[in-house]
């Protein structure tokens, strides 16, 4: 215990000012990629909540709704059971493409204000649950990995890849060894401040970000409705914000994917 105690110590110490998150606990290791069934699962509780606090509010409603018009009251009633059979419906064929790890009705299913919404309302449900935000975050971008390269091609210069500041040199070494390969733009980004300048330079018609679960969770809500964002976790073998890495394989296979390079 000691000595994990001295080695956690060491490895604070170790660390410049900004070179970690705020609530960080000290603890290192890479990232696992998470279940993608986690986000299924959460996201099927939160459609099943919203969907019975919408019948229930019908319900109470009845009497008034009558009273004023039953025509009104049947459109409205009818109402709660298409938004029923739509969600659900969506729901089903977001959980089978995800799950199969299939592309497949990937124009179907990824729209992004109603991705946007499915996913903050999960990470309210999952919050509650007790799950961790970073690791529903995590899950959920394997989903949205897997369908939005199916949907969305790009040429090289319509493509936009950040990068944040604490990837090794190696790991960027790599990064620009496949820029110059497929042509893309890149740059590092320090912030949702620069990442909104570069964007506004590049004008991309699809972007890859490289960044920790709560960085990618703020600019996917705020990019995506506009510019359609393939978000992918960092590796932290020393924890936040300090060398760390990614996945090389399946960064390459995205881009590849986004470019139709075969």
């Amino acid at each position: 215990m000691e000595s994990g105690s001295n080695s956690k110590e060491k490895t604070q110490r170790d660390r410049k000012l900004g070179d970690e998150w705020l609530d960080w606990d000290g603890s290192v290791g890479s990232t696992a990629p998470v279940r993608k069934g986690m986000f299924v699962g959460v996201a099927a509780v939160a459609v099943t909540f919203l969907i019975c606090t919408s019948h229930l509010a019908v319900w109470l409603v009845e009497p008034r709704l009558i009273s004023i018009s039953p025509l009104l009251y049947t459109i409205v009633k009818w109402g709660a059971w298409v938004f029923t059979v739509v969600v659900l419906m969506w729901l089903l064929l977001f959980a089978l493409a995800s799950l199969a790890g299939s592309s497949f009705m990937s124009g179907v299913l990824i729209f992004p204000h109603p991705v946007n919404w499915l996913l903050s309302i999960a990470l309210r449900i999952g919050g509650i649950m007790g799950i961790s935000k970073d690791k529903l975050v995590n899950s959920f971008l394997r989903i949205h990995n897997i369908l939005l390269p199916g949907q969305r091609v790009v040429a090289p210069e319509e493509l936009l890849v950040l990068l944040p500041r604490c990837l090794t040199r190696e790991a960027n070494s790599f990064l620009r060894s496949l820029r110059d390969r497929y042509g893309f733009a890149m740059a590092t980004a320090d912030g949702g401040q620069e990442a909104r300048k570069k964007i506004r330079e590049v004008c991309p018609r699809a972007i890859v970000a490289i960044a920790c679960e709560r960085d990618l969770l703020s600019g996917f809500v705020e990019v995506n409705p506009r510019i359609p964002v393939v978000g992918l976790p960092n590796l932290r073998p020393e924890g936040p914000c300090k060398n760390t890495d990614v996945n090389r394989a399946e960064l390459e296979s995205l881009i590849r994917k986004l470019l139709a390079v075969r």
